[in-house]
């Protein structure tokens, strides 16, 4: 698994407060306001723990690995492997797209 550099620099320490999944749409909602919006693949099940802070982000493929600081690793598997992660920030400021 690689180290996402980028996405780790943007997102190392904030906190998740709240995830949705709508279809094919996981959105994590994080407590700066900003807002992570990724494409998953098919079938895939929303396991996201509130209230746990980001320590890094690997990626390879089309798994996306977010290292939580207590609950573990949150495995997301994206609909493909570029063009699957949008980030906002609270004012909806574009922060990253892969």
């Amino acid at each position: 698994m690689h180290s996402n550099q980028k996405l780790t620099r943007i997102i190392a320490g904030r906190t998740v407060s709240g995830t949705t999944q709508a279809d094919n749409l996981l959105t994590l909602t994080f407590d700066d306001g900003s807002a992570m919006r990724v494409k998953v693949a098919a079938g895939y099940t929303n396991t996201a723990v509130a209230g746990d802070k980001i320590v890094k982000v690997q990626q390879q493929g089309t798994t996306l690995l977010l290292d939580m600081e207590t609950g573990g690793p949150l495995k997301i598997d994206t609909a493909e492997a570029t063009s699957s992660v949008m980030l906002r920030d609270k004012a909806g400021k574009l922060e990253y797209a892969d």
